[in-house]
């Protein structure tokens, strides 16, 4: 075998999986696969199913850490982080909510992302690489 016929027919490998991979991810991209698209809402709909209190946890150096986000029907917000060493004391804002965008006022250090709902849960904030998701607590 020749290191001409070789090269000629990796690179005939490596064109028919590149070729099969399209076809898979223009497959995926009918298949329902979920893009956390931004649906229209008013200020006045997301406001009540935005009130109450949210957590979520993510994996940190030291282990998990829990970050809590209560939301009250008055416009105020505490949010606090728990984690197996230690439990911070709660900071508390003023929240609003302007069509699908969250806005969380800590100290006037605002911070306004979008945000949007997916099985339950909210997701904040809603831009690709960053989501949060928080789950409802009773």
């Amino acid at each position: 075998m020749t290191t001409q016929y070789f090269f000629r027919k990796i690179t005939w490998l490596a064109c028919c999986a590149a070729l099969a991979f399209a076809a898979f991810s223009i497959e995926a991209a009918d298949s329902g696969i979920i893009t956390f698209q931004e649906s229209t809402g008013s200020s006045s709909q997301n406001a009540p199913l935005l009130t109450g209190h949210w957590r979520k946890t993510t994996i940190g150096y030291t282990g998990p850490i829990d970050e809590h986000l209560v939301l009250y029907s008055n416009g105020t917000v505490e949010n606090w982080t728990v984690t197996a060493y230690e439990r911070r004391e709660p900071v508390t804002g003023h929240w609003s909510v302007e069509g699908k965008t969250l806005t969380l006022s800590f100290g006037g250090n605002d911070r306004s992302n979008p945000f949007t709902f997916y099985q339950g849960q909210l997701v904040f904030p809603n831009i690709p690489n960053r989501r949060g998701f928080w789950e409802k607590i009773e």
